[in-house]
């Protein structure tokens, strides 16, 4: 957790040490080697943790790696300092022409865009490249922009292959949620693969 004592600026971009007894690193999706510090991948845990999943054996042994360490899912970074910047989920990577995105690295740039209320990227079935990312976006109410031209903004901020390969736009009451208002990507991806 961040620390009162911390700049703005790490409040905001990370989430902090591990709390005292815990142990965060980030190791390889694919191959479970463990990563040194400042590169991507998922975040394991260790320390005070629950011993499994109550009478549950199959679910312990695919929560928990051969170190015990906890599989969390999430992609995440350690920094030299010791401090974790939380990067997306693992199962809603995109995978495009072997190279993976974070949709959240994707929605964090769309979402400086002076027009743009709300962004959720979501991977779609590609022949070419397995996958690529589509946007659908909410527009902040009185403003408009073209998809073309927040293609491009997204262009001068990030690598070719993160751009969406389409921008879609949505009023906030189209977007599909949960009971809880919060946006069900795996609907959103059923939805944006059919269009």
């Amino acid at each position: 957790m961040t620390d009162a004592d911390d700049s703005r600026d790490l409040r905001l971009t990370t989430q902090g040490r591990p709390l005292p007894g815990m142990t965060i690193y980030a190791v390889d999706p694919e191959f479970g080697r463990r990563l040194p510090a400042g590169e991507a991948g998922e975040l394991r845990v260790k320390g005070y943790l629950t011993p499994g999943y109550y009478h549950e054996p199959e679910q312990t042994l695919a929560a928990f790696d051969a170190d015990g360490a906890f599989r969390t899912g999430d992609l995440g970074v350690v920094r030299e300092d010791g401090r974790v910047s939380f990067r997306g989920r693992i199962k809603e990577l995109i995978k495009t022409g072997g190279a993976n995105v974070a949709p959240l690295e994707v929605e964090a740039i769309l979402m400086t865009h002076p027009a743009v209320q709300q962004a959720y990227v979501v991977g779609v079935a590609d022949r070419a490249r397995g996958e690529v990312g589509v946007a659908a976006i909410e527009l902040r109410p009185g403003l408009s922009v073209t998809a073309e031209a927040l293609t491009t903004f997204c262009l001068e901020r990030l690598a070719s292959y993160k751009v969406p390969a389409r921008i879609v736009f949505r009023t906030a009451d189209e977007f599909p949620r949960t009971a809880t208002g919060k946006v069900q990507k795996p609907r959103l991806r059923e939805e944006l693969e059919r269009l």
